[in-house]
């Protein structure tokens, strides 16, 4: 099963209703204003673009930065859709954000270029290669007759090691359909509903998806977005009767 590199993550071909093509791609359109923002199905775009294919495992580099430039993209459109209307003045951390993508595409191109060159030489030496034993070697020292250091030292190295905790890893119990479903039914109940209040019985990555699943609702037409204070809590609206 051949690893998903840094390269190769970036370059994987994106299909969504709104763009197809290579992630990278979309990303420039994305600085460049020539994709909008507000209409970019985010939630689409991350199952797309951190679900590799079954002949494929992730590369711990290559999941890394993927899921910066997705967290970066997720928090402009946040900006964008929770702006105040008639703001004339850019926000000033928004631009930041965005020449830091701009940074990274660039940065990126000659890793990508040394990547594929580098892969190129392995496939070239691939195979059994031998070495001569080198000139000046010293003898071989005999082994003491003693057969329980022996055994002692090979008991050692034929000790199975534990096996890895994965206790720290946190675990996605609540995929994106349940929360969606979950917050259609509490704005069809109440009209509005607080994002503090849904939110309260969940960890930090359940928290993250039902904020991801509130902005698919918003561009779907299906809800509307109000922070009135920064860094306050977000109340959601239904926008159907």
């Amino acid at each position: 099963m051949p690893a998903l590199d840094a390269s190769a993550a970036l370059t994987q071909e994106v299909q969504i209703d709104l763009f197809q093509g290579p992630f990278d791609l979309l990303l420039t359109l994305l600085l460049r204003d020539e994709v909008d923002m507000l209409e970019l199905p985010l939630a689409h775009l991350i199952e797309e673009s951190v679900t590799p294919s079954h002949e494929e495992r992730w590369d711990i580099d290559a999941a890394s930065q993927l899921l910066l430039l997705l967290a970066a993209i997720a928090d402009l459109k946040g900006r964008r859709v929770l702006g105040e209307d008639g703001e004339d003045e850019p926000d000033v951390d928004a631009l930041a954000m965005r020449e830091a993508l701009e940074a990274r595409l660039v940065a990126y191109a000659p890793f990508q270029r040394a990547a594929l060159w580098l892969a190129e030489r392995l496939r070239a030496a691939q195979g059994p290669r031998y070495r001569r034993v080198p000139p000046g070697t010293a003898a071989a020292v005999p082994v003491r007759d003693d057969p329980a250091r022996l055994r002692a030292a090979m008991d050692t190295m034929v000790e199975a090691p534990p096996a890895p905790s994965l206790e720290h890893m946190g675990v996605q119990r609540r995929p994106l359909p349940e929360l969606l479903g979950r917050l259609r039914e509490s704005i069809a109940r109440l009209r509005e509903v607080s994002f503090e209040q849904v939110v309260s019985d969940c960890d930090r990555l359940e928290e993250a998806l039902t904020l991801l699943a509130a902005l698919e609702l918003v561009r779907r037409g299906e809800a509307e977005l109000r922070q009135d204070v920064p860094f306050g809590d977000i109340l959601i609206t239904g926008t159907r009767a």
